[in-house]
């Protein structure tokens, strides 16, 4: 089987989900049969062959980017002939799936959305048009891949049939990454509070910052990331917080190592792949109560949750969880880490799902011709 796999952007948690499933799936269907569309900007977040990557232009996100995208990937469509093509996020999915409805001998299509846009903080509008865009285009997919039961009731909830649906949950290695040997200096005699993502509205940075502001005796921050989406435009930090913008793996787990306490204030997460990161390192973790991280963090028992979604609700969730052992509710999540959130099982339910839509009988349903045909016959 070859499997393509094509994103319009793979900074932070779709980077690291391609990096963990990477082993597995190389190991099952041959390095040679796998493959990958991503932009060159991001590229050097893969710890991927150079051989196994096609790479676009693109600044930021644009119109000419997801041109560059499209084009790359029917390109690779082309000479790499892949029986699968699993597209990541929703550009990638808003642009490939139409173009692949059109051509006559389209490779099965697996789209994985990673946070459905109509969950996202957008007005009543948009939510609607997106809600009606990817009803449509599920005709034109052979299976979505939902990663939290959150993400597969909200699909259910905007109209998306559930036969289209499976739920695969997130996945990470039970072998932790070593850490860089140079340790990380952290001597605050605080606690240590680790973030780590993009610096965008989603994931809640800018309420960190307030809370680390009305906590500054009790919190010394570190903020491991950058803006993706948008410049870098939050309020200046307090002298307790500390951007170390992207670093590598092995720096990560030497932070995560130094940390008392990693913070997840996210205002929506379809999933949250730190978590799972934050788990295997034993710490425990602080978020809100939203997405599906209460499917990840057992609130009192490897972490807090805190709601609704606010500065203020985030300084008393600083304030419970520190007058818990963090030590007992690290250990705890590592414990539920190898119970539930092992990669291997990830892969084996993907490949499951690859292998079913290339051994259908009827791999197109008849909505789906139709649909070929209409965008055929409009283009």
């Amino acid at each position: 089987m070859k499997l393509l796999h094509i994103a319009e952007t793979i900074r932070g948690g779709i980077a690291s989900y391609l990096n963990e499933l990477h082993p597995q799936q190389q190991a099952s269907f041959g390095a040679e049969n796998i493959h990958y569309v991503v932009p060159s900007d991001h590229r050097g977040d893969l710890a991927i062959d150079d051989a196994q990557m096609t790479t676009f232009e693109r600044s930021g996100r644009s119109v000419s980017g997801l041109f560059h995208m499209l084009r790359a990937s029917l390109q690779a469509i082309d000479s790499f002939r892949p029986d699968v093509v699993h597209l990541h996020s929703s550009f990638a999915g808003l642009v490939l799936r139409p173009a692949l409805a059109a051509r006559p001998q389209a490779p099965s299509v697996i789209y994985c959305p990673h946070g459905w846009a109509f969950s996202r903080e957008t007005g009543r509008l948009s939510h609607q048009v997106s809600k009606a865009a990817e009803r449509l285009l599920t005709r034109t997919t052979d299976r979505i891949i939902c990663i939290s039961a959150d993400e597969f009731n909200e699909a259910v909830r905007a109209g998306i049939p559930a036969d289209r649906l499976t739920l695969v949950p997130n996945g990470i290695s039970m072998k932790r990454p070593e850490p860089s040997p140079v340790a990380a200096i952290w001597p605050s005699k605080k606690a240590k509070v680790l973030f780590i993502g993009r610096l965008d509205r989603q994931k809640g940075f800018d309420l960190l910052i307030e809370a680390a502001r009305l906590l500054e005796d009790v919190v010394d921050v570190r903020i491991v990331g950058a803006s993706v989406v948008n410049k870098f435009d939050g309020p200046a930090v307090p002298p307790n917080v500390t951007l170390l913008g992207w670093l590598d793996r092995r720096e990560i787990e030497t932070h995560l190592e130094a940390a008392d306490l990693v913070v997840i204030p996210s205002r929506w997460e379809a999933f949250g792949l730190v978590a799972l990161e934050a788990m295997r390192a034993a710490k425990p973790i602080l978020a809100f109560r939203i997405g599906a991280l209460p499917e990840i963090v057992v609130d009192g028992v490897t972490g807090v949750l805190c709601e609704p979604v606010t500065a203020a609700e985030l300084v008393q969730g600083f304030r419970r969880a520190l007058d818990l052992d963090l030590n007992v509710l690290g250990h705890r999540g590592y414990e539920r880490f190898k119970q539930y959130y092992d990669v291997q099982k990830t892969h084996r339910q993907l490949r499951q799902v690859y292998m079913e839509v290339l051994q259908s009988d009827e791999r197109r349903p008849e909505e789906q011709v139709q649909l070929r045909q209409d965008v055929s016959s409009n283009a």
